[in-house]
């Protein structure tokens, strides 16, 4: 075997600071002054007036012209003057990070007083919410910011805020206040009901409402062993002047740079528009993918039974694609020009491209919270670099890159080569290549009896994904879709997809978006017996159970014709009794196949183990 350097995965410790971001300052000007009304019944008629007509004492953007209504904020005539992100121009910017005892949401960086005070908190809760409307008809895509804010050494009173606008922009902002916490509490919830019609305690019951906002729940816990750490703690880390040099081999900072590169995951969000500022990463619930997912299911049910009855109840098939379009972005929310209406999503291709979006926003946002919880520390509180602190959170067994030199490596090799699709060899370019081993892979495998299967009856296959996805993927392994994902929306049903060529896997990386540059994975998968199709089965899942399969395999026109054991080509004793391709695949155009190439699919992530991955430059 050739000589390699392993690298063991280290324990995983949380982030001293996970809320150590630079959120952009507004350039809005801050009021000299704040009138503080001497008596209760003042407060209270301040409350009663319509929120979002300017109050002379406490406008803070328009205090020598009226603020603009949502409608006003929404329509093309504004468009010359709105500002396109939430980034104000430079030498403006300025880090500020918002601690609060009991949450980390921020203080809305547009509000002007992310340095002087903190969302307020209680028994109760964090009193903060985001919303989101969508009318796809009228081209509305709207959200709305309420928050309760203190002063930071003081919570006896609040400033009623909110910001308003299309999804995409700045918006326009406004305050009223202080008043007392209990009246500024009422004001609050009497707000919310106004905008979403619902009570506060009950924004987290999915209830569509005719004209209403939705509700987007956002994550703003703590680890436990975050809550731990003391302030003192956390001030040396930040306070830290030069950077420990990693520890890592070349390859594996190459790959942890790649994979936890935020530029390239807003590259990826951007392309599918998604709108990162209105629900940031790191701060995205669970909940709100989930039910991103149960809103495309019921329009998948829409698109498969137009004349049905859940097009009938929203008034037949046309009206129904728009108002639960509305609905779906008024959850995740979307990027759209003003004088462009947010697409309609009316047809397969549409629908395919959102449950994209859903996937990789649950894969973005493991992620995310890896680079919040990574501490760059050592067990004995010696600083380490930050690459080795993010490759520690992926809490591998093991991760090493494969020497070039080896037989290893050429069995890789020409794998690539001979399955990337005609007159490629020039395009293509094994960067680096890393063998990987996963925590609990290989319990699972064996709790499932697949080291029993008979030799050939593994294979080992590709799987691509977008760079973007992958630190969740290395973490958290390949996963199948939740039961609120449509099943109708998988050519074979919900389950893991591999090929046996590279070319296939590829087009699911968008190398474009990542500096064209691709992650692939080689999987050992218990393949056989095959429960083999020709065409689309969406209930191939429940069939190929019934069959005793291991696998729905989607016959393709071209066709991996010899098979060699992976073991003895790759030097691997693991993989010995494991299958690959030899040589490039062979077309038969004669066939009635409905797929070019191969498709596997398990339905058991027990029956995966990672065993390489690949980064590929491509032009």
């Amino acid at each position: 075997m050739p000589s390699t350097k392993r690298v063991n995965a280290m324990k995983i410790n949380p982030d001293p600071n996970p809320d150590n971001i630079s959120p952009g300052l507004s350039t809005l000007r801050r009021s000299t002054r704040m009138r503080t009304l001497s008596t209760k019944a003042k407060a209270i008629a301040a409350f009663s007036r319509d929120v979002d007509t300017p109050s002379r004492t406490t406008s803070v953007t328009q205090s020598k012209k009226r603020a603009r209504t949502e409608d006003e904020l929404d329509t093309p005539d504004y468009r010359k003057k709105a500002k396109l992100d939430d980034t104000p121009p430079e030498g403006k910017r300025k880090k500020q990070v918002t601690t609060i005892e009991h949450s980390t949401v921020p203080v809305d960086p547009c509000s002007s007083l992310t340095d002087t005070h903190r969302v307020y908190t209680n028994e109760e809760g964090i009193w903060d919410a985001m919303l989101g409307r969508t009318d796809v008809g009228k081209n509305a895509n709207r959200f709305y910011v309420i928050q309760l804010l203190h002063p930071i050494e003081d919570d006896s009173s609040c400033i009623l805020y909110h910001r308003w606008g299309r999804v995409g922009e700045n918006g326009q902002t406004q305050k009223k206040g202080p008043f007392p916490s209990s009246e500024a509490i009422s004001a609050f919830r009497k707000h919310f009901k106004t905008k979403t019609g619902s009570d506060w305690t009950n924004r987290h019951v999915r209830v569509h409402k005719r004209r209403k906002y939705t509700f987007l729940a956002r994550d703003f816990g703590r680890n436990k062993k975050e809550a731990s750490i003391s302030n003192d703690d956390k001030g040396r880390s930040l306070e830290l002047k030069k950077e420990p040099k990693s520890q890592l081999p070349i390859a594996i900072q190459n790959l942890c740079t790649l994979i936890f590169s935020t530029r390239l995951m807003n590259a990826h969000l951007n392309a599918m528009q998604y709108d990162a500022k209105k629900l940031p990463l790191g701060k995205l619930s669970q909940s709100t993918i989930k039910n991103g997912f149960a809103e495309l299911s019921i329009l998948s049910e829409v698109l498969d039974k137009p004349m049905g009855e859940t097009a009938a109840s929203h008034g037949g098939f046309e009206a129904a694609v728009e108002i639960l379009t509305g609905r779906y972005y008024s959850l995740i929310p979307h990027i759209f020009p003003r004088d462009i209406h947010p697409t309609i999503i009316n047809n397969r291709e549409l629908l395919k491209r959102e449950l994209d979006l859903v996937d990789a926003l649950g894969d973005i946002e493991v992620t995310s919270k890896l680079i919040s919880s990574s501490i760059p520390t050592d067990e004995s509180g010696a600083p380490i670099n930050v690459l080795d602190a993010h490759f520690r959170s992926l809490q591998l067994s093991s991760m090493f890159p494969i020497e070039s030199s080896s037989k290893e490596f050429h069995g890789l090799h020409q794998y690539v080569i001979d399955t990337s699709g005609p007159n490629t060899e020039s395009t293509i370019k094994i960067l680096h290549a890393y063998r990987v081993e996963r925590q609990h892979e290989t319990e699972a495998w064996l709790m499932a009896g697949f080291d029993k299967i008979p030799d050939g009856d593994r294979l080992l296959l590709w799987h691509g994904s977008r760079t973007s996805n992958f630190a969740g993927i290395l973490q958290q392994g390949l996963r199948i879709a939740p039961p609120e994902a449509p099943v109708t929306d998988y050519m074979f049903g919900k389950g893991i997809y591999f090929a046996d060529v590279m070319y296939k896997s590829t087009k699911f990386c968008h190398a474009s978006l990542s500096d064209n540059t691709a992650l692939l994975l080689l999987c050992e998968v218990a393949a056989k017996p095959f429960f083999e199709q020709i065409h689309e089965n969406i209930n191939a899942e429940i069939e190929c159970r019934a069959m005793k399969a291991l696998s729905t395999k989607g016959l393709g026109r071209t066709q991996a014709v010899r098979w060699q054991d992976a073991g003895e080509v790759l030097e691997n004793e693991s993989l010995v009794g494991c299958l690959m391709p030899k040589g490039p695949p062979e077309d038969d155009t004669e066939s009635a196949f409905h797929l070019h190439h191969n498709e596997y699919i398990v339905y058991d992530t027990a029956q995966v183990r990672l065993k390489y991955l690949l980064m590929i430059q491509t032009e």
